[in-house]
């Protein structure tokens, strides 16, 4: 494995998160259509996954199953898995 570069290291991930609509208690990554279609709301730029309309579909989802829905920042940690290209 190789040392993590810096310029990975600098990525912060932006995502919606929230508990299940159907009561499991489970958080994970919100959805929401956008014009690409139905994604997971993640992205490496908070500007691209932070507006009016994807916070209106988060107030809609929170609203109809009566679940909190946050936007969160995450950071680099650790590298836990490397895979370069195979040496030929």
């Amino acid at each position: 494995m190789s040392d993590t570069p810096d310029n990975v290291k600098e990525i912060a991930l932006y995502a919606w998160l929230g508990e299940d609509e159907f009561g499991s208690g489970v958080v994970g990554l919100k959805q929401a259509l956008v014009p690409a279609g139905m994604i997971p709301l993640v992205a490496v730029d908070n500007s691209k996954i932070d507006q009016e309309y994807i916070r209106q579909a988060m107030q809609a989802q929170a609203n109809a199953y009566g679940k909190t829905i946050r936007f969160c920042k995450f950071t680099f940690v650790e590298e836990v898995i490397t895979i370069e290209p195979e040496k030929k």
